[in-house]
């Protein structure tokens, strides 16, 4: 009926201005939300992390661990850091017959009731085995031990470029103390050698007793030398 269709749109205009209403209360009041909301909002606001306001009181985690080469008791021998070993040959030109005690063997030739000659004839046979500072010392007595007679044994050491200069340089000083007819040609020898560290100076004092500089023609300072022991006997 015409009653009925009118009571329905007043409903419909009351109904919606009640929703206009409560929308505008709830604006005025700031979009506050109904009670119930809020304290959903505030437990899902309390559920998420937040950031540690004092970092240092948690550490860090450590670095992880790299491995490192493990070195055996043999110091050729090492492991990679796979545990794989690997072998490091020693240096082709390493001297493994080295004699160890090789102080004690010397003080007992001294200390010997052997003639000079025997001592010097035992040391000689041992010098290829000592270490450099074993080398030195050797020398050094051999130049009290070895007489003229038996020089030849020592000129070989002079003249090998194998041996420390400070080796060289103790055999050096000992061949300048010999008489001229085993110095000259020794320091001849050494000089015309260009692997020999010894062989500058060696050129040089041959210089000073000659007086001449024949460079590197050694057949003039053969010729020379010669002529000059002749002329300078001991």
């Amino acid at each position: 009926s015409k009653f009925s269709r009118a009571m329905m749109i007043v409903v419909v205009v009351v109904a919606v201005a009640a929703i206009g209403m409560a929308i505008g209360l709830w604006g005025s009041r700031g979009g506050s939300l109904p009670s119930g909301a809020s304290g959903e909002t505030n437990n899902l606001a309390s559920s998420v992390s937040r950031p540690d306001p004092n970092p240092a009181s948690h550490p860090a985690p450590a670095p992880p661990k790299v491995p490192r080469h493990r070195v055996r008791s043999d110091p050729t021998v090492t492991t990679n850091a796979q545990g794989e070993t690997i072998v490091t040959p020693a240096p082709a030109n390493a001297n493994t017959n080295i004699m160890a005690d090789w102080e004690e063997k010397v003080d007992d030739m001294l200390t010997s009731e052997d003639e000079e000659p025997v001592k010097a004839k035992k040391m000689l046979e041992i010098f290829p085995k000592l270490p450099e500072d074993g080398q030195i010392e050797v020398a050094q007595h051999l130049s009290n031990l070895v007489p003229d007679e038996s020089y030849s044994d020592l000129a070989k050491l002079l003249k090998d470029p194998k041996l420390s200069e400070t080796v060289l340089d103790v055999l050096f000083g000992d061949a300048l103390n010999r008489p001229n007819s085993l110095k000259l040609p020794v320091l001849l020898d050494v000089a015309r050698d260009p692997q020999n560290p010894k062989a500058e100076e060696a050129k040089d004092v041959l210089q000073l007793f000659l007086e001449e500089d024949y460079g590197d023609d050694w057949g003039r300072w053969q010729t020379r030398v010669d002529s000059w022991l002749k002329e300078n006997p001991d």
